[in-house]
């Protein structure tokens, strides 16, 4: 029998990265020997109050009131219902945690290589991995996108798809290389897009999907598995602006409050 897989998890921690870690604790042949948690929100100088405010204006009170539900507000109001939250799941389980505004710094390089990992595996984090990293792990790294690339690729791809009314989306699994959303795809599962979904709802439906398609090809990876390059450049979004937050309310929400606070209190 093959030793399990040692991976470790790259994210930006909120209610979406609760679901991927709970399908790579729960998964066979497969060791979660570590997590690297981001602390940038925009530029890794900012400040968080900084940051926020910044976020604000590029996006509007909306759209950052919702980011601020999936972060913050979702973490304590796990505390609130007596959910264990994202560190402390980690503490259980007695995994190393390294919080950084920069994985590619010589601190986080030196984080990475003491865990010998066979793989990277991000979800819902917001850096860009330089050579000296996607070098590191044994089978590369992998990146769980919410879109069927190359199409949306960008910061929030549930947000434009909702936005442009598209009826069907998906999730991608693929390897990561030097430009965000880029590399060879491992892995895509399609997904409709219901009238009542939020972004929200979509999200979790896609990272959901994403964790369980990441799951099987950590399972299955060897260094000669070369994925499907992507045929298109695509275009890249950026973060919604106030113009685009505004319409996007005029179609859809951002959450309902019953879907937030159930999914918080029972998964």
């Amino acid at each position: 029998m093959s030793p399990a897989r040692r991976v470790i998890f790259c994210t930006y921690p909120s209610a979406y990265s609760d679901l991927v870690l709970k399908e790579l604790l729960k998964a066979e042949d497969l060791d979660l020997v570590g997590v690297v948690s981001s602390t940038r929100i925009l530029n890794k100088s900012d400040s968080q109050w900084r940051a926020s405010l910044r976020q604000i204006q590029l996006s509007g009170l909306r759209y950052a009131a919702y980011l601020f539900a999936i972060t913050y507000l979702y973490r304590g109001l796990a505390w609130v219902f007596g959910k264990p939250r994202f560190k402390q799941q980690l503490m259980a389980q007695q995994i190393p945690l390294l919080e950084t505004t920069d994985i590619n710094s010589t601190a986080s390089i030196e984080f990475l290589k003491a865990l010998q990992p066979d793989l990277l595996l991000s979800a819902h984090f917001n850096q860009l991995l330089k050579l000296e990293v996607l070098a590191l792990p044994k089978y590369g790294c992998l990146n769980i996108h919410p879109s069927l690339l190359p199409a949306f690729k960008g910061v929030d791809p549930a947000f434009y798809a909702l936005l442009k009314q598209v009826r069907e989306t998906g999730v991608t699994v693929h390897k990561q290389d030097e430009q965000f959303d880029h590399g060879a795809i491992l892995e895509q599962s399609k997904l409709s897009i219901r009238p009542r979904d939020t972004l929200f709802s979509l999200n979790l439906k896609l990272f959901k999907l994403g964790a369980m398609s990441a799951v099987r090809q950590i399972q299955q990876l060897t260094a000669e598995t070369a994925g499907r390059a992507q045929t298109s450049v695509g275009g890249y979004d950026s973060w919604p602006n106030p113009l685009a937050t505004k319409q996007f309310r005029q179609q859809r929400r951002y959450f309902r409050w019953r879907e937030y606070l159930a999914f918080i209190r029972y998964t």
